[in-house]
């Protein structure tokens, strides 16, 4: 990150754009300065920064290279159906990676989301409901495609970003390239009409994929946590969320269920989000109780046995037999996406129980993988 003197900025500045303008230049820097955010000026000043031509980053941010920097593809998901990513391409990548990694990872979340940033994690989530007699889970419909190109631009300008360069930001870290399905999240343009050089119909969303969406993502659903934070409070509940995963518990409920269940998805659909109905739980006394596939019924988080034995099984089978072998079995197309698959089940192992995840991950280097050469 850039280190900028304030003072030595005006006094350089002065004489070229005067001192009016000089002076409100350097409010500007010494604002980002006090957020310790990098200092960035302007789409041009950006395109230094990072090493990315200007003419990239202004046909990006003009919506003319939006099937040239993503490229979709789909995976199956274990409950049916099928998911999108974004394969960012190499430049827009390289500037998305600045953004994340100097912008917004040093900025906190609401208190009640864990997901996607240091000081969270799977295992940090479920403790807060460990002890309670009830959870209630609740699930948000396509949460990165909910969240609009407008949201990103209200991210960006709340940091203090100047207006036209946090509508430029939220360009770049948004798109209008779709599966034929998720095209209705693509709303009428509101931003893009302040700038008619850069005027466009309706608004990008965020890409399923692009290292910017999680923490934009959680910023953007700052005030659906303070909404839930302050009915959770109200009823007596404890309240948290991991990406699109809603989890309230209490030992003691205080109005029934139904009503509980109304008030959330009212509030869910107050903030612009939408609730998947079908991924609605309870479990109540006596029923098994887990938190993102935690156990939360003892005084810490833990994995279930199932769970255990699940990965101790495919981890057995492709060191006996292989990884094509073992992924056959398993009914996965690859062996590359089991091994993804293998490499997801142990890193969810890690931030459960570092001790056994530990054991889990030596087991996997153990395995011989037939396109990593020497």
């Amino acid at each position: 990150m850039e280190t900028w003197s304030a003072h030595h900025l005006f006094s350089a500045a002065a004489t070229k754009i005067g001192v009016a303008r000089a002076g409100r230049l350097a409010a500007y820097v010494a604002k980002l300065q006090r957020r310790n955010l990098p200092v960035i000026t302007t789409l041009g000043h950006l395109a230094e920064i990072v090493g990315v031509s200007y003419s990239f980053l202004r046909q990006t941010v003009e919506r003319k290279r939006e099937a040239a920097n993503y490229k979709l593809f789909a995976i199956s998901k274990r409950s049916g159906g099928r998911r999108f990513i974004h394969e960012v391409g190499t430049q827009l990548l390289i500037v998305q990676r600045f953004l994340n990694q100097e912008v917004l990872q040093g900025i906190a979340p609401h208190p009640a989301s864990f997901a996607f940033h240091s000081t969270g994690g799977i295992r940090k989530c479920a403790q807060m409901h460990c002890g309670a007699s009830w959870l209630l889970h609740f699930d948000l419909k396509d949460f990165f495609y909910s969240i609009s190109e407008w949201s990103v631009y209200e991210v960006f300008a709340s940091l203090q970003y100047r207006p036209l360069l946090s509508f430029e930001l939220a360009r770049l870290c948004t798109t209008l390239h779709l599966p034929g399905a998720s095209q209705a999240y693509l709303r009428p343009s509101t931003a893009a009409q302040r700038y008619s050089f850069y005027r466009k119909d309706v608004m990008g969303v965020l890409p399923q994929g692009a290292p910017t969406s999680p923490m934009l993502a959680n910023l953007a659903a700052h005030d659906l946590d303070a909404r839930l934070q302050d009915f959770a409070d109200a009823a007596g509940m404890i309240y948290t969320r991991y990406a699109d995963d809603l989890t309230f518990s209490t030992v003691r409920l205080s109005a029934p269920i139904s009503q509980l269940q109304y008030e959330v998805s009212r509030q869910i659909g107050l903030t612009g989000f939408s609730e998947n109905k079908r991924k609605r739980r309870v479990a109540g006394p006596g029923s098994r109780r887990t938190v993102l596939g935690l156990l939360v019924d003892g005084a810490e988080p833990k994995l279930s046995r199932q769970f255990i034995a699940r990965v101790d099984r495919h981890l057995y089978a492709a060191k006996k037999y292989g990884l094509e072998a073992a992924a056959s079995r398993a009914a996965f197309d690859s062996a590359f996406g089991f091994h993804n698959h293998l490499g997801g089940l142990v890193a969810y192992s890690m931030d459960a129980e570092r001790k056994r995840g530990a054991m889990f991950l030596e087991r996997l280097r153990e395995i011989p993988v037939p396109w990593q050469t020497a």
